[in-house]
């Protein structure tokens, strides 16, 4: 049985990007593990990871996901067990999970050190599951270098690093990345197993899913939620000086905006916009409700302010989602033209 640990040199890095493409690209009967949660959801009266449930779905798991999971709270993990009971409950869920599997993925939360207080960073994971270790490392090319070289000295002769998957590649780093990287880490012994590519795509989601994430009240539009978000737009400008952005004529673009805005906002409505989100829980003119209405373009309004909520809205519509067969396509396809699987499971 073979087993890896997933981990990354920051925060959403990629980590399960890299899992899913890997295991969707494989025969092998897979199994998925994620000891401390990061990525929490409400889903059937329980608290789950939404990665585990990507990966539950998408590869056919089955529906026990919350053996995936021991918990999302440090204090609550070290609050229900004591440090010898927490190892024994690792080794004894993760044992169970490679119940008639060929290939189990660990998938370390948040980047390479986090859980560390609790045992549960990327290299104790590794050392517990005896589990090679893949590192996914993004960024400008100095940043991932100095991250990765960091990384390899302490995992020296206590996990097999595996190698090193850099992800989200710009096309302007690209050629950068070939050049440079991989003789650096030639010459520390550390292999480069693929450079995924930054694909927009992965980076977009529907007006529903914006209204779910952001607890927003729908105040118009109801029969556009499937719109797909293609981009960001800031409404901090007035109408007329929003149409002088190229940004702005984008079909299918989100608008963060005050409710106040009824000039952007009209402006908006004509211009084939996914949807708008209304900051500081200011609500439009009755005007402007009816055409949303009418257009099914949706109108969210949440308490936030413009900037909370565009940091907030960027997360979301980056997520992975048990339905999105899209995005499991293109992270198979991707995976498969970018990365050395065979080196990777063998």
């Amino acid at each position: 049985m073979k087993s890896l640990t997933i981990t990354s040199s920051r925060t959403a890095a990629g980590k399960t990007t890299v899992g899913l493409g890997i295991a969707l690209n494989t025969d092998l009967k897979c199994g998925y593990y994620k000891p401390f949660g990061d990525h929490l959801v409400y889903s059937k009266k329980n608290l789950h990871d939404l990665d585990a449930m990507v990966y539950h779905k998408w590869l056919g798991m089955g529906d026990e996901v919350l053996e995936s999971t021991l918990g999302f709270d440090a204090d609550k993990i070290l609050s229900h067990w004591n440090s010898s009971e927490l190892d024994s409950v690792l080794k004894r869920n993760y044992q169970n999970i490679c119940k008639d599997k060929d290939l189990v993925l660990v998938e370390t939360a948040r980047n390479y050190s986090y859980g560390g207080h609790m045992d549960l960073d990327s290299v104790s994971l590794a050392q517990k599951f005896d589990s090679d270790m893949i590192l996914v490392a993004e960024g400008d090319v100095p940043l991932i270098l100095d991250k990765v070289l960091a990384i390899s000295k302490c995992t020296e002769n206590i996990v097999r690093l595996k190698g090193v998957i850099i992800n989200k590649a710009s096309d302007e780093e690209r050629e950068k990345i070939d050049i440079e990287v991989p003789p650096v880490l030639e010459r520390k012994g550390i292999k480069l197993l693929g450079v995924l590519p930054k694909k927009r795509e992965l980076e977009k989601g529907d007006m529903s899913l914006v209204l779910e994430k952001l607890n927003a009240k729908l105040i118009a539009g109801s029969d556009g939620l499937g719109n797909i978000i293609e981009v960001v737009h800031i409404g901090a400008l007035t109408a007329d000086q929003a149409m002088n952005l190229p940004s702005f004529f984008v079909e299918n673009k989100l608008l963060i905006t005050g409710g106040d805005r009824v000039d952007l906002i009209f402006a908006a409505l004509n211009m084939n916009t996914a949807g708008i989100v209304l900051t500081n829980n200011i609500l439009p003119h009755p005007r402007v409700i009816a055409k949303a209405d009418d257009l099914k373009i949706p109108i969210i309004s949440v308490h936030m302010d413009t900037y909370s909520t565009s940091k907030a809205v960027d997360k979301i519509i980056a997520e992975i989602t048990p339905d999105d067969d899209y995005k499991k396509t293109l992270i198979k396809d991707m995976a498969k033209a970018n990365l050395d699987l065979d080196a990777i499971l063998e």
